[in-house]
C-alpha cells in the first residue's frame, strides 16, 4: 500500500506540475519575428537619382536589422559609388548588414558608343550582378530578396509588407511613370510567340487600377520581391544563359524565361498606390540628359505634389541661387496663399533663382470706395470677352500688382527684371531654354531694341505670328491673355506706366496688348495714344498655368470676387455654362435628326 500511495503522490506531483508547465507556456506571449531580406541595389551613372531613391530605402517600414543590402556599381562615369559609399556609412549601424561591390575599371562599355547606350556585354555584366545577388541571398539563408532598380521610387512605405502578404514566390508592385498619361510600367500584359512586349486591352485594366489584386502576368520586372524559401526559386537564374534559351540578351527575357522554366509564376500587385518608376532613356542621352530629365520630373512632381523626399544621409547641393542676367526677379503672391509660395520658393530654389516675394494686392480688401478714391475708373464699355461681365476687384488687384512692380523698376532703374505669378509650371529644361531666350533676345536687341516678352501667355489670336528677324525661339507677339511670367525692359515699364492706365483700367492681360496695339476691339485701343510697346513672346513658351478653368484644383483670385461695383458675378458664370450646355444638347440633336 506504501507503494501504491508513493507511485500516486508522484503520479500526482508530475500531472501538477505538467499543469503548471502548460498554464506558464500559456501566459508567455511571444511573436515570430519578420522574415530576413536580401535587399539588392545595383547603380550605375546615377548619382543625381541615388538622393531620391535611398530616401524612399530608408522609410520603408519594415525592421532594418532584418534586412541585408547588396550594393553592386561598375562602369561609372560619375560619383555613383562616392555617394553610395557615403550613404552606406551613414545608415549601415541601423541595417544588419550592407556590402558594397565596386568594379571601378573600365568606367565604359567597350561596344558602347554612349554611357546609356545598352549593348550586349553591358546586359551581360547586369545578368552576372542580378545572379551574384541571388547566389548571396542563398548564402546568407535569405527569405527572401528584392530587387529593386535605382530608378524606381517605393513611396509606399508598407511596400515590403504588402508584398510579402501576397505569399507569392515572385511578386512585383505595380510602378507607373510619372507622367500621368504615361503608359509605362513594370509588367507586361501579354507576350507574342517570339517572347516579346504585346499590349492587350487588360494591361490598361491592371495599370488604371479599374481591378485590384493580384495577377499572373508574362513578365514582371526592375522591382520584384521573390520567397527564397520555395523549392522552386532552386533553379531560378539569371546567368550562366540557359542553353534553351533562344532569345535576344536582354535581363527581363532571360529571367521571365527562368522563371517559367522553375514554374513560378510571375505576379503583379496593383492593390495599393506603390510608387513611380522613370522612363527609359534614350539610348543617345548624355548623362547631363539623364540629369536635367530627373529634374524635369522633380520638379513637374513638386508642381502638384509634396516635393519628392532626398535621403539626408547623402550629399545634395542646390545651385548657387542668382538673378543671372535679370536686376530683379519678382514673384507676386497673396499673403493668404503661403501653400503658393512655399511651392513656388521651392521650385525657384530648385532651379538656382534669387527672388523676391512681391505682396499682391488682394482684390477682398478693395471696395468700390476704396478704388475710387485710389482714382481708379474702369475703361468705360468693358465687358469680360467670355463671360461678358463687368470688371472685379480681383481684376484691379492684379493689376495693382504688375503696376506697382513697373513702378518700382522705374523708381530703381531696374534695366531688365523677370516678373512671375505664384501659379506656373516651368517647362521642362526651363535653365537652358531661358538661357537660350536670353541669348537670341541679346543678339536682336542691337538691331531691334524690345521692351517686354512673355515666357508664358495664351494665344488668343488667329493672326499668324512671325519670328524677329534673326531668332528662331522669339517671336512677334499678337493678342494674347495671361500674364504668367514676361521680362520687361525698363523701357517697356516707362511705356506702360505712361499709358495713365488707372483711369480708363480693363485687366492687365487685355491692357497690355492694347499698349501693342494688337487688340481686337478697336474702340478700346483709341482710348489710349501711344500705343509703342514692343512686345515678343518665347516660341514656344517656357511656362504654363499649373490648374486650367474646370480642372481640379483650379482657383482663382480674380473671377471669385465682386464687381468693382460690388455685385457677386458668379451668375454670368452659371450663364456662360447653361448657354454652352444648351447649345451641346442642341447639336445632339440636330445629330439624331
Amino acid at each position: 500500500n506504501k507503494i501504491i500511495m508513493r507511485f500516486i503522490n508522484v503520479y500526482l506531483f508530475i500531472v501538477a506540475m505538467l499543469l503548471i508547465h502548460q498554464a506558464a507556456c500559456e501566459s508567455v506571449k511571444f511573436s515570430l519575428k519578420k522574415p530576413t531580406i536580401l535587399l539588392s541595389i545595383i547603380s550605375r551613372n546615377e548619382e543625381h537619382i541615388l538622393p531620391t531613391f535611398l530616401a524612399y530605402i530608408e522609410q520603408l517600414n519594415y525592421p532594418k536589422n532584418r534586412i541585408t543590402i547588396l550594393i553592386q556599381t561598375d562602369h561609372n562615369e560619375d560619383r555613383t559609388f562616392n555617394v553610395l559609399s557615403e550613404w552606406s556609412r551613414n545608415v549601415k549601424s541601423l541595417y544588419h548588414d550592407i556590402y558594397i561591390l565596386h568594379e571601378a575599371f573600365p568606367i565604359t562599355y567597350n561596344d558602347s558608343l554612349t554611357a546609356n547606350q545598352w549593348t550586349t556585354s553591358r546586359f551581360l555584366n547586369l545578368l552576372k550582378l542580378r545572379q551574384n545577388a541571388l547566389d548571396k541571398a542563398r548564402r546568407v539563408w535569405s527569405d527572401y530578396i528584392l530587387f529593386v532598380d535605382t530608378d524606381n521610387f517605393l513611396m509606399n512605405k508598407e511596400t515590403l509588407n504588402i508584398l510579402i502578404a501576397t505569399q507569392q514566390v515572385i511578386v512585383s508592385p505595380m510602378l507607373r511613370s510619372f507622367d500621368a498619361d504615361g503608359l509605362y510600367s513594370n509588367f507586361w500584359g501579354a507576350m507574342d510567340e517570339r517572347g516579346y512586349y504585346k499590349r492587350v486591352p487588360e494591361y490598361f485594366t491592371l495599370l488604371k487600377r479599374e481591378t485590384l489584386g493580384v495577377y499572373y502576368v508574362p513578365m514582371v520586372h526592375s522591382t520584384m520581391l521573390i520567397d527564397m524559401r520555395s523549392n522552386l526559386t532552386d533553379t531560378l537564374m539569371f546567368y550562366p544563359i540557359p542553353l534553351s534559351y533562344s532569345g535576344v540578351i536582354d535581363d527581363i527575357l532571360v529571367f521571365a524565361q527562368s522563371a517559367k522554366h522553375s514554374g513560378i509564376n510571375l505576379a503583379i500587385c496593383n492593390t495599393e498606390v506603390f510608387g513611380f518608376l522613370l522612363n527609359p532613356c534614350a539610348e543617345d542621352w548624355t548623362l547631363e540628359d539623364k540629369k536635367d530629365f530627373f529634374n524635369d520630373v522633380f520638379l513637374n512632381y513638386a508642381t502638384y505634389n509634396e516635393p519628392l523626399e532626398r535621403s539626408v544621409n547623402v550629399p545634395h547641393s542646390f545651385p548657387v541661387p542668382s538673378y543671372g542676367i535679370f536686376d530683379e526677379i519678382f514673384v507676386i503672391n497673396l499673403i493668404r496663399r503661403q501653400d503658393r509660395f512655399k511651392k513656388m520658393s521651392f521650385l525657384l530654389k530648385e532651379l538656382g533663382f534669387k527672388f523676391r516675394h512681391f505682396e499682391a494686392v488682394d482684390g477682398r480688401e478693395l471696395s468700390a470706395k476704396k478704388v475710387k478714391e485710389m482714382g481708379i475708373f474702369p475703361l468705360e464699355g468693358f465687358k469680360d470677352p467670355y463671360l461678358e461681365r463687368p470688371m472685379t476687384l480681383g481684376e484691379i488687384g492684379c493689376f495693382l500688382s504688375h503696376w506697382r512692380i513697373w513702378n518700382e523698376v522705374i523708381d530703381r532703374s531696374l534695366d531688365m527684371v523677370l516678373v512671375l505669378e505664384d501659379d506656373v509650371r516651368f517647362e521642362s529644361g526651363f535653365n537652358k531654354k531661358l538661357h537660350q531666350l536670353l541669348v537670341s533676345a541679346d543678339e536682336i536687341q542691337k538691331n531691334q531694341p524690345w521692351d517686354f516678352m512673355y515666357l508664358g501667355r495664351k494665344r488668343m489670336s488667329s493672326q499668324m505670328e512671325y519670328y524677329v528677324e534673326g531668332s528662331d525661339k522669339i517671336v512677334w507677339a499678337k493678342y494674347s491673355y495671361w500674364t504668367l511670367g514676361y521680362i520687361i525692359r525698363l523701357s517697356g515699364a516707362k511705356k506702360l506706366i505712361a499709358g495713365d492706365p488707372l483711369s480708363k483700367m480693363l485687366p492687365v492681360d487685355e491692357y497690355i496688348p492694347i499698349m501693342f496695339d494688337n487688340h481686337p476691339e478697336t474702340e478700346f485701343k483709341l482710348k489710349f495714344n501711344n500705343r509703342n510697346l514692343i512686345a515678343f513672346s518665347a516660341e514656344p513658351l517656357l511656362m504654363h498655368p499649373t490648374h486650367y478653368v474646370g480642372e481640379m484644383g483650379y482657383v482663382s483670385d480674380t473671377e471669385d470676387t465682386l464687381s468693382i461695383k460690388e455685385e457677386d458675378v458668379k451668375h454670368f458664370r452659371e450663364k456662360k455654362k447653361f448657354i454652352l450646355q444648351s447649345n451641346i444638347q442642341q447639336d445632339q440633336t440636330r445629330g439624331e435628326l
